[in-house]
């Protein structure tokens, strides 16, 4: 029988509050240690101590920064179970293709609606360059987008085509030239045939 569950519980009433909402924050935050038990195994079994969570962000993004795809792939096995090289990190255009292929009907047009309704409001609260001219004087505040931007798919526990179109979708609207999606490679994340039927539903670059 597993242990009870054990809540911890702020009063708004008392007169610590704020000291205990600090606290609460900080326990949540990159810089806190809430782990599970199934995750402080995992850290301990791929680092070989009981890391915390920004510790372990740390150690990855210090590894692939000095042995670049190598420590990427590494981890990738490490951590997901995965198997991949440097020919098939990136899904394909055929896979992708594939997915939409093989897609209901009915989802898709659900997601191209959806799509839609993001893009055309979307577009509707776009910042609008500003001008105040002065004599002698002009005066420009302008918008421009980012050249490329990347969107963080999660895909653990479930699929979220959702997340692909909340951010993707903004992306495209703003006038993005270039959006790289990222997903774990889970049957939730970069293979799951929904997320990469939504992926498929977007214009590629040539």
């Amino acid at each position: 029988m597993s242990a009870p569950l054990s809540i911890g519980r702020v009063d708004a009433r008392s007169e610590n509050f704020a000291a205990a909402l600090i606290e609460l924050r900080r326990k949540l935050s990159p810089q806190g240690n809430i782990v599970s038990e199934a995750g402080r195994r995992r850290t301990i079994e791929v680092f070989g101590e009981p890391l915390s969570p920004q510790q372990v962000v740390e150690r990855i993004v210090s590894d692939v920064r000095g042995r670049g795809l190598a420590a990427l792939l590494d981890y990738t096995q490490k951590l997901d179970k995965a198997d991949l090289t440097a020919s098939t990190i990136r899904v394909s255009a055929a896979e992708m293709s594939a997915a939409h292929a093989k897609a209901d009907p009915s989802f898709l047009a659900t997601i191209r609606q959806v799509r839609d309704n993001i893009l055309q409001f979307q577009q509707a609260i776009l910042h609008q360059d500003v001008e105040v001219r002065r004599p002698g004087v002009l005066l420009r505040q302008r918008y421009l987008p980012v050249d490329r931007v990347g969107c963080c798919v999660p895909g653990g526990a479930a699929a979220y085509p959702s997340t692909v179109l909340m951010t993707a979708v903004p992306a495209m609207a703003a006038g993005v030239k270039e959006i790289a999606i990222v997903a774990p490679p889970t049957s939730f994340g970069a293979n799951n045939p929904d997320v990469l039927a939504t992926c498929a539903t977007f214009p590629r670059r040539p």
